[in-house]
């Protein structure tokens, strides 16, 4: 069941990143988009957004790997910081996908 969990955690995690890519490219005319975590902000306005995106999903993949490999951390405790570590970029594709019907951003690559 870990791996499985953790499987679905990098998929939405690489969801997050590509719905969060599409929101971020470009500026949207008549909207103010912008990244809700403060941290986030900060490493695409410092890195870039694209380096910033690859950088965050090599650590949360590697994390996520620790995690599910670790025999350091009981089960329970696995498995309710897997659950938790899904619904967060859940959650932030759910945000997403609505600031992009809000805003008439396409899923593809017209600006």
């Amino acid at each position: 069941m870990r791996f499985a969990l953790g499987m679905l955690v990098v998929l939405l995690n690489v969801a997050d990143n590509t719905t969060t890519f599409l929101c971020l490219r470009a500026p949207v005319p008549g909207y103010e988009v912008s990244e809700a975590n403060p941290a986030a902000a900060w490493l695409f306005g410092t890195i870039g957004l694209v380096p910033g995106l690859a950088f965050e999903l090599v650590v949360t993949s590697s994390a996520i790997a620790f995690l599910v490999m670790t025999t350091h951390v009981p089960p329970r405790v696995k498995l309710a910081l897997l659950f938790v570590l899904a619904a967060l970029p859940a959650w932030a594709v759910i945000n997403n996908t609505m600031v992009i019907r809000t805003t008439g951003l396409a899923f593809g690559w017209s600006s």
